[in-house]
């Protein structure tokens, strides 16, 4: 099963207690950061489509984030990650993500969700249109800052069957029912 990422390719809801361009300093592992020092306050972002154009369904969807709370020993901050639809409207999926000074370079995963209701499987319309809130609820030491580095989210998928063919042993002959042949090495004879 493939898994392709998808990163934030827009602030669609910004707010100028986290610091820079949000979106780009989420969606590269480079040490961009977006900085808080605020609790309380919360942005969201939008992902990107996905890109594979053959997606039979989708088995789930997971988010990582990597981030850690400012160069101050021993202080836990949490962020609680919140999935939303196209609309900006909650699937109910919200989750607390704690950190340290210690967790500056680990990425940790959320929950996979099989879908986004309890029942019904995500659809590509539905991961195309994922958004996240992200807010900063508590900090163990006012003086910290929380920062933010990277957030993606994985989709596991299925494509779809490959194209059927029919082998006729007696004529030794190929019948590709629907789609393309790519020869790679070797010969092809036509008679």
């Amino acid at each position: 099963m493939p898994i392709e990422t998808i990163l934030p390719d827009a602030t669609t809801t910004a707010n100028p207690a986290w610091s820079g361009a949000i979106h780009t300093a989420l969606s590269t592992d480079d040490n961009t950061r977006t900085t808080c020092s605020t609790v309380g306050e919360s942005f969201v972002v939008s992902f990107g489509n996905l890109t594979a154009s053959n997606i039979s369904s989708i088995n789930s969807i997971t988010f990582s984030v990597i981030g850690h709370a400012g160069i101050v020993r021993g202080v836990t901050a949490v962020c609680t990650f919140s999935l939303l639809n196209s609309s900006d409207s909650s699937y109910g999926l919200n989750e607390n993500k704690n950190f340290t000074d210690a967790t500056i370079n680990t990425t940790q995963a959320g929950t996979t969700r099989t879908t986004s209701d309890g029942s019904t499987a995500w659809t590509e319309s539905d991961v195309n249109g994922l958004r996240m809130s992200v807010k900063f609820a508590s900090i163990t030491n006012p003086s910290a800052d929380m920062n933010l580095d990277f957030l993606k989210i994985d989709v596991d998928y299925n494509a779809p069957p490959a194209a059927p063919t029919e082998y006729n042993s007696t004529t030794n002959n190929i019948h590709l029912l629907s789609g393309n042949i790519n020869v790679i090495s070797g010969n092809v004879f036509i008679e």
